[in-house]
């Protein structure tokens, strides 16, 4: 028999690798997290946090210690010479209870996440880095030197990169990362002195390129940004004083900037690699995917990545799954990474650029409009994946592929909505069963049976009833989650870990049906003992 250090190393301790390992971690699975930074980040990265990125936090729990430290944004401001153009965000069809942008610093992010991790008895190594490993059909045998040139050897039986554009495990499996370079340009964090509304992200056009400004929650603080690429990022006085000049230029009005917090020039690249695992090895985050931050997608993505290859894992370490699993990270989240290059080029193409008519402003609103849609990430959905039991009849609601909580925040704040999300923030997959809003018995009723519920699944009642003392039974007074979810008495939904449908129908023998076709090549009937 193989014998492991651990389940899984994770090399990278940025959002991605502490999402992965608070993931695992939650789901009973042994994790060692190593990082070669000599501690913490202490500068500003990634800002922008979207609505499918704020649903995650929520169902991890952590939303509550996240919200006070961060400003919402419900805007995007385009200034033209002739005109000013506001839209405001509106999702349009794809409901969440977020229905904005969230801009948080990603050192308090991380803070957040690191806090977690540690409560579930993981700490970063930090110093630590992964020199190579090697991998075959039964583990993966890493190289690890710490701080002071120690070596260590360690056989887990699954290797997580999630370190970064320069990614070493990346690098030794050979994943190309396929696409080009396309500008250069520079950020600056920095007071900028000015009225522009602070619930909104500005776009400016003075002579020769474009500026972004972003609000952070700190007074007078903005994340400025120039697509010229102009400016010495270690000459912070000249680059305060090229920003005044150009935002005074762009506004008709005086504007100064004082001396910028961090500055960063980089090369933008646009590239993904073909596939996210390799054997027993992964990636996610930026060693999958790189692009450019215009849109904020970096640190969303890569903590979408994680989250929905953690509870694969899991399953497959416990034995409620075979390896075939994990062939579906790559089935659902490449093409996600490949639509991502496709719209962040977008928004360079178009976004970065001053029309300077008034005629375009229906076509810049309209871009505006589909720019948040896209970036909110509430769209993504897996219609097409091995997981996904397509609807014979498809109807209204929610349907298998897409997110659960398709919900206002109204409707989030329900009775029932409330119960049940909390009972969706536990590691597994759950079945939602409609009972009878009054005692009723027949042929269309979802029973336990004489066949067990695999042991991977945890049955969820929802009923208009007040139920009897049951840690799972959700009782709906007002019908919310029955309406926004169109169920009918005897109705299941199958809900996976990571908040996604995979089937729903009516009564046993499709349930059945259902789970069969999903436990075929991919899960295990452990069933409760």
């Amino acid at each position: 028999m193989t014998s492991y250090d651990v389940d899984v190393l994770v090399a990278g301790a940025g959002p991605v690798g502490l999402t992965a390992a608070l993931q695992l971690a939650r789901w009973g699975v042994s994790v060692r997290l190593v990082d070669a930074a000599p501690g913490p980040a202490t500068t500003s990265r990634a800002l922008g946090t979207h609505a499918r990125s704020l649903e995650i936090y929520d169902q991890l729990g952590i939303l509550g210690d996240i919200a006070p430290h961060g400003t919402r944004v419900n805007a995007f401001i385009r200034h033209q010479a002739d005109r000013t153009a506001r839209v405001d965000f509106d999702f349009g069809d794809l409901a969440t209870p977020y229905p904005y942008m969230f801009n948080i610093d990603q050192v308090i992010t991380e803070r957040v996440l690191r806090g977690y991790a540690a409560s579930a008895g993981i700490e970063v190594e930090w110093n630590t880095v992964l020199e190579s490993f090697q991998h075959d059909d039964d583990a993966v045998t890493s190289l690890l030197r710490n701080g002071d040139a120690r070596h260590e050897t360690v056989r887990a039986k699954y290797l997580w990169g999630c370190d970064g554009g320069h990614s070493t495990v990346r690098k030794i499996l050979q994943l190309p990362l396929a696409g080009e370079a396309a500008h250069t340009w520079l950020i600056a964090d920095a007071i900028v002195h000015t009225d522009l509304a602070r619930d909104g992200v500005h776009w400016l056009f003075p002579a020769g390129g474009a500026l972004m400004l972003f609000p952070f929650p700190d007074p007078g603080k903005w994340r400025l940004l120039d697509t010229t690429g102009e400016g010495e990022p270690e000459r912070p006085e000249q680059i305060a004083r090229q920003f005044s000049t150009k935002l005074s230029q762009a506004l008709g009005r005086d504007t100064v900037v004082d001396g910028p917090s961090w500055v960063s020039k980089f090369t933008i690249q646009q590239r993904a690699v073909p596939a996210m695992h390799a054997g027993r090895c992964f990636v996610s985050g930026d060693a999958a995917h790189v692009h450019s931050p215009a849109s904020g997608q970096g640190l969303n993505t890569g903590i979408q990545d994680a989250y929905n290859l953690a509870w694969k894992l899991a399953m497959v370490v416990h034995g409620h799954a075979d390896a075939t699993l994990l062939d579906t990270y790559d089935a659902e989240r490449v093409p996600i990474g490949r639509a991502l290059l496709a719209s962040t080029a977008n928004v360079m193409d178009n976004a970065m650029v001053d029309t300077g008519t008034t005629d375009s402003q229906d076509s810049d609103q309209g871009f505006m409009r589909r720019l948040i849609r896209n970036m909110s990430g509430l769209s993504i959905a897996y219609p097409d994946s091995p997981l996904t039991v397509p609807d014979d009849e498809p109807g209204q609601g929610p349907r298998p592929g897409r997110r659960l909580t398709q919900i206002s925040a109204a409707d989030a704040q329900s009775p029932g909505w409330t119960a049940l999300r909390a009972l969706l923030r536990t590691t597994a997959w759950h079945l939602l069963v409609f009972a009878q809003s009054k005692p009723a018995t027949g042929q269309g009723q979802v029973t336990p049976g004489t066949e067990p519920l695999p042991a991977w699944l945890d049955k969820v009642t929802i009923s208009r009833r007040r139920p009897d003392e049951d840690e799972h039974a959700v009782w709906d007074p007002d019908g919310r989650i029955q309406d926004t979810l169109t169920a009918a008495d005897g109705d299941w939904i199958l809900v996976r870990p990571d908040g996604y449908l995979s089937a729903r129908g009516t009564g046993e023998a499709s349930l059945r049906a259902a789970l069969h076709r999903l436990t075929g090549p991919h899960t295990r009937e452990s069933a409760r003992a």
